[in-house]
């Protein structure tokens, strides 16, 4: 046995992830009760709604959540009649999506439970650290979006030069040819 480690426990992430983890799953339970959908699959016609003729590739943008499973998600929203598929008239590759009359008033009863569950959440909050809050959060996501192209090569650096050095033998070793 050891003593305990003294290590950092309270990553920006890791906090962000235990709020987000804690808050949708009531969320989406109220959700599913009240409509029959999941937190993400509001989530999902809110973006639609929001901008008609999304693309597949800004949905899964615009909704942080993983490109198989979005397409999972809308195709059970399409068989619920709650969205419509069109083919892109300038590039039949692009598929857009658009609500339906049922998905639009879904995603209108949808709203404003989304806006009580919260402003329940953030109760213990005042209105100007909620504000703080959420432009702290915008500045992140806008950072992260801003640095993407430069992680990505940094990330391949470093993928290049731990590849190197697994085949490259520890000093005195011969390599085997």
């Amino acid at each position: 046995m050891h003593a305990p480690l003294q290590l950092k426990t309270d990553y920006i992430n890791v906090l962000l992830d235990m709020a987000t983890e804690r808050t949708r799953d009531r969320g989406s339970r109220v959700y599913e009760i009240e409509t029959g959908l999941s937190l993400r699959d509001i989530r999902l016609l809110r973006a639609i709604g929001g901008s008609p003729g999304i693309t597949m590739g800004q949905l899964v943008q615009a909704c942080a959540i993983e490109k198989t499973l979005v397409s999972k998600l809308i195709s059970a929203l399409v068989q619920r009649q709650l969205v419509q598929r069109q083919i892109g008239s300038e590039d039949a590759r692009q598929i857009h999506m658009y609500l339906t009359q049922a998905g639009i008033d879904l995603v209108l009863q949808a709203e404003p439970i989304g806006q009580e569950m919260e402003a329940r959440f953030l109760d213990c909050l005042s209105a100007s650290e909620v504000d703080t809050l959420r432009r702290i959060l915008n500045k992140i996501i806008d950072a992260e979006a801003g640095s993407r192209d430069v992680f990505e090569f940094l990330l391949a650096q470093l993928r290049e030069s731990k590849s190197s050095e697994s085949s490259t033998p520890p000093s005195g070793t011969p390599r085997k040819k």
